[in-house]
Formats: structure tokens, C-alpha cells, sequence
């Protein structure tokens, strides 16, 4: 039933109204802005669940530490621009005269968080540790959100199958630290639309800046899912008693006054974007892909491969499918008005919430609808870059879990147990893939270990995925090299002027015409950017490393005329490494 005022029914003084009103929407707010302590924000139901909970969190991030190399596709890329980052801090680094720093871009964070922990760590611990923070705080932030909107907080551990995202397998880490920083974003967005407060104000200032500054993409989403959260808030927390329209003025003003702060690092994109598009209008430009998408139709039946697509026998989509037919039977048991029915006033299923036992408040559906709507909507190739509309597979799921109504009381425990089991066995299924993936690539990593520091290595790769692991995992082998030996590599993504660490001006190869970064057979060790890269890192076919006479089989594989003037460095199962210095030029690119 609406609250009305008492002195509006006795048709008091006007003053009198004034204050009867005044408490009235206080009450209404201070149902949602009931206090929650910093460590019950991190907490669920129970001990049992709470552990349950980051159990499953745990195992996901213990899958980054159980493997020598990540089965992340770009990730070597950045790890190895995040290692020039940290030398050219030296003045007299030799590798001014190549490369040079770019403070000034929305695709930086990743790479100067990694330089400066590699100073005192090495350089891919220092990498790895910041994805397994980016994939704690995602985690955290997921928990704090539910606890904040008074949802069932084991309803978080929905959101642990696609942790690990499509984004992380890909190695888009600079986009995924800034998932991280966005969800924190909108945990603090959440709080100040439920009561304004300066200190939460700077704080979304704060975070939207680095945001800003961490992935362009990240804070496009922010700011969608930022406004769709705030506005819904707005309005719940505004006393129907007011009126229709002055509960949306109300609303409104309150949704501008939230959301201002975010327009510092919206104001940050626009400047880097101005600056960037004068170096390079092409950039931003792909003619033959821009706006391409698979139909909407494919979007719906292969979500789950746009979501993750990750493992190479697809186990990660049979347990996202699982986790979104748990919120497709809540929802399917509020519709049948078995489910998350008002009993009680709102202010005691809000206020309540902290128990186990108590109501939760309603569903925050906004957030979910505005990045479903997004997925579908977003092309695969937007501005020149590819792979967007998947990275918006994890947001639609992130809204969901928001979105999903209240279990029946009567099945409410049993479900719990069951999400947070299934949080659990998708952490571990991760782990048992990252520890297969380990044992797939070791040989990898022992080859590098091999090999002398500071050369220009490029690599030659048949089959870049694995069995563990469908992408190209290893795809950019040769940047692991010039992370861990501190060297140059073939197809730097130095070349893109909106990441921090790029080449000067005429210090890089001419790029080949045929290029063997996605196609070994492409390689040619004579063509002129081959000569600037001698040290040549292969993965041979698998029948090759088999045969007793496999090493000259490579050498004739790959180096054609030239098997025979090849030194070998190092061969470790079906991962060679030969020196290639004094090879002659044969005058193509």
C-alpha cells in the first residue's frame, strides 16, 4: 500500500506537510540504504555458502597460476609491450632509439600496472598476477552489486562461469582489468543512486577516469549499463506517494546528478579518439569488415560460444547453459507466481534482506535488458576492431544475474546449494583445463628458456591451439620470448597507435606482403622482414615430431633451400628454435 503522509490526511499546515513528506521519502530510501559493513559485502547467506562461493572464484584464478605460459591469445603481446614500458623508464634504454611511450591513450592501464610491478617482480608473474586481480575484483564486484540491490546474494555465483570470459581467453586484458574497474564503477553508482553522497560521487569520478583510461570499450559500457542501473535505482528509491510526475523529475535529477561524474573520463576518450584519429583517420577503419555481424539468430543459438569459447570440448557453454537455465526457472516460477511475489511491504523485503530468510527486494531488470539489447544490436567489427559484440556476452549475463527473480522460500536453500555448486565445478573445471594446457605447452616454455636473451625472434606456428584450449593459444609464441629474454618479436602490436608502448617513426620492418603470423606456410626465411627476425620459433606438425628423422623433416619444412645453414638452439617435443643469422635477402617483402 503507498505510504501517505498522515498530515496530508488531516489537511494540516502547510509546513506540516512539508515535514510529513520529508519523512516519508526519507523512510522509503533508508529501506534500500539500510548499512551494510565492507565485510558483509563480500559475504553470502552463510560461512558454508561464503566459501562455496569464493571456492569456485579461487579455482578459476588458481588455473592462471598452474600453466608456465597463459591460454590467452594476445596476452603475450601485451606482456611484451609491458616489458619495453618498464625499460624505456631507463633513459638510456636502448630501446628509445625503436620505441616510444604514449601516456595519452584509453588503452593503457594493463601495460603501466605490469611495468611498474615487474620492477619488483618478474615480468610474467607481474602479468599474471594483474588478471587474476582483474578476475578477483569482477568477482568481488558481482557480490558487492547483489548485496547492494538486496538481491539473494548466492544468485552472484551465477555470474562464475563467465568469469573466465570469451574476452580473458583472448587475451584482451587491457578490456578485462577495465570489466574490473567498471563493475567497481557501478557498485559505487548503485549507492550513490540510492542516497547521493559526495564522497561516492568522487569515487565514480575517480573510477570512471581509470576506466576511462584502461579500455575505450569498457567505459562505452559503463556508461550503458551505468545509466540503465542508476535510472531503474532512481525510481525505485522515489516514493510512489509523490506522483507520477514528480517521481520521475525526481528520478531524472537524481539519475543526472549520479551519473555527471562519469562525463570526466567520457570527456578523457573523446580528447585520445581526437588526437588519435589526426595521427591516423585509418585506423578506425576496416573497409571490408566494418559493421559485418552474424544474424540475429546465430547470436541466440551460439551465445554461449560467443560468451566463452574456450575449451576444446566446449564443457565451459554445457555449464553456462546450465547457469542461465537456473535463471531461466526463476524466472519461469514468478511468472507462474510461485516465485519472487511481494509478500510483505517492500520496505521489509528491502530492508530484511541481510538474513537468509528474509525477502529480497525486486529484480533490477534495466541492466540486463540494455546489454541484451546491445548483443544483439553490435556488430562484430565496430571502428575498425574486431571481435565487440561477444565482449558484450558476459555484460548481458552479468545484468541477468540481477534480473533473476527470487527462488519459491519452499526450494530456495535447495537451489542455493546448487549455484554455488555449479560456481564451484566451473572454477575447477578451469583449473583441470589450464593444468591440461600446462602439460600440452611446457615444451614451449622450456624451448624459450633455452634460447639466448636480446635476439628478434619470430615464430612459426602449426596448429596454434590446443587440445585444452580451442583459439590460437599460441599464436604470438614469440612475444613470450621477447617478454621473458627481453627481446624483439614479429608482428608486434607495437604497430597500433592506441596502445601505450608503439614504434617510432620509421624504426619498424616493412611489413611482409604474406604474412606467417595466422599461417605458418606463409613463412618465407628469405623475404626481407623474415632477415630482421633470425631467431625463428616453430611448432611443427604433429606427425613430424613422431618420425626419428624429425628435425631434418623441419628444416625442410620450413627453411626449404636452406635446411642445411640453420643452427639449432633448442627442440623440446614438437617445439624447435633455429638461428637463421646469415641467411641471404631475396629482395621481397
Amino acid at each position: 500500500m503507498p505510504i501517505v503522509p498522515q498530515a496530508e490526511r488531516r489537511g494540516d499546515s502547510p509546513w506540516q506537510r512539508s515535514d510529513a513528506r520529508t519523512r516519508a521519502i526519507s523512510e522509503h530510501i533508508s529501506a534500500w540504504d539500510t548499512p551494510l559493513h565492507w565485510t558483509e559485502l563480500f559475504a553470502l547467506e552463510s560461512r558454508r555458502a561464503t566459501l562455496l562461493y569464493w571456492l569456485g572464484v579461487g579455482l578459476v584464478v588458481a588455473g592462471l597460476f598452474a600453466t608456465h605460459l597463459l591460454p590467452c591469445v594476445d596476452y603475450p603481446q601485451h606482456l611484451a609491450l609491458s616489458d619495453i614500458a618498464r625499460r624505456l623508464h631507463d633513459p638510456n634504454a636502448p630501446e628509445r632509439t625503436e620505441y616510444e611511450l604514449n601516456f595519452f591513450t584509453y588503452n593503457g592501464l594493463f601495460h603501466f600496472v605490469v611495468a611498474g610491478l615487474s620492477s619488483v617482480l618478474p615480468i610474467e608473474l607481474a602479468g599474471r598476477s594483474v588478471v587474476a586481480v582483474s578476475l578477483l575484483a569482477m568477482a568481488g564486484a558481482t557480490l558487492a552489486l547483489v548485496r547492494i540491490l538486496r538481491r539473494p546474494p548466492f544468485h552472484a555465483a551465477l555470474f562464475t562461469p563467465i568469469l573466465f570470459s570469451f574476452a580473458t581467453g583472448w587475451g584482451f586484458v587491457n578490456y578485462v582489468l577495465a570489466t574490473a574497474v567498471a563493475a567497481w564503477t557501478l557498485v559505487f553508482l548503485a549507492l550513490a543512486a540510492i542516497r547521493p553522497r559526495l564522497p561516492t560521487l568522487l569515487a565514480i569520478a575517480a573510477l570512471g577516469l581509470l576506466c576511462a583510461f584502461a579500455h575505450v570499450l569498457a567505459m562505452l559500457v559503463l556508461c550503458l549499463i551505468g545509466a540503465a542501473l542508476v535510472l531503474e535505482l532512481a525510481w525505485r528509491t522515489t516514493p510512489p506517494s509523490l506522483g507520477a510526475l514528480e517521481r520521475t523529475m525526481r528520478t531524472l535529477l537524481r539519475a543526472a546528478l549520479v551519473g555527471l561524474p562519469l562525463l570526466l573520463g567520457c570527456a578523457f576518450c573523446v580528447e585520445v579518439y581526437r588526437r588519435q584519429y589526426g595521427w591516423d583517420p585509418n585506423m578506425y577503419r576496416d573497409p571490408t569488415m566494418e559493421g559485418s555481424a552474424p544474424p540475429l539468430w546465430q547470436k541466440f543459438v551460439f551465445f554461449s560460444a560467443f560468451a566463452t569459447d574456450l575449451f576444446g570440448d566446449a564443457t565451459d557453454q554445457v555449464v553456462l547453459w546450465l547457469a542461465m537455465g537456473i535463471m531461466g526457472f526463476a524466472a519461469y516460477k514468478a511468472w507462474t507466481r510461485d516465485g519472487d511475489r511481494g509478500r510483505g511491504s517492500h520496505a521489509n523485503r528491502a530492508g530484511g534482506a541481510r538474513t537468509a530468510d528474509a525477502e529480497p527486494a525486486p529484480p533490477i531488470v534495466a541492466p540486463f535488458v540494455v546489454m541484451t539489447l546491445a548483443y544483439f544490436t553490435t556488430p562484430m567489427v565496430l571502428i575498425g576492431t574486431h571481435l565487440i559484440f561477444p565482449r558484450l556476452a558476459q555484460w548481458a549475463v552479468f545484468g541477468a544475474v540481477f534480473a533473476t527473480p527470487a527462488f519459491p522460500e519452499r526450494i530456495r536453500a535447495r537451489v542455493r546449494e546448487y549455484v554455488l555448486r555449479l560456481g564451484v565445478a566451473a572454477g575447477l573445471s578451469l583449473l583441470l583445463h589450464c593444468m591440461l594446457f600446462d602439460a600440452e605447452t611446457r615444451d614451449a616454455s622450456a624451448m624459450i628458456d633455452d634460447l639466448p636473451p636480446g635476439r628478434s625472434a619470430t615464430a612459426v606456428i602449426w596448429d596454434p591451439g590446443t587440445i585444452a584450449f580451442r583459439n590460437g593459444t599460441l599464436t604470438h609464441l614469440a612475444a613470450y620470448y621477447a617478454a621473458r629474454k627481453h627481446g624483439q618479436w614479429a608482428f608486434a602490436f607495437a604497430r597500433y597507435l592506441s596502445v601505450p608502448v608503439r614504434f617510432r617513426s620509421g624504426s619498424q620492418p616493412a611489413w611482409p606482403l604474406k604474412g606467417w603470423e595466422f599461417d605458418g606456410e606463409q613463412y618465407n626465411p628469405r623475404c626481407k622482414y623474415a632477415r630482421a627476425f633470425p631467431l625463428v620459433l616453430i611448432k611443427a606438425p604433429t606427425h613430424l615430431s613422431r618420425d626419428a628423422s624429425g628435425e631434418s623433416l623441419v628444416r625442410q619444412l620450413v627453411f626449404k633451400q636452406d635446411a642445411a645453414a640453420v643452427k639449432l638452439l633448442s627442440h623440446h617435443g614438437r617445439y624447435w628454435a633455429f638461428d637463421t643469422t646469415g641467411l641471404p635477402e631475396d629482395g621481397t617483402l
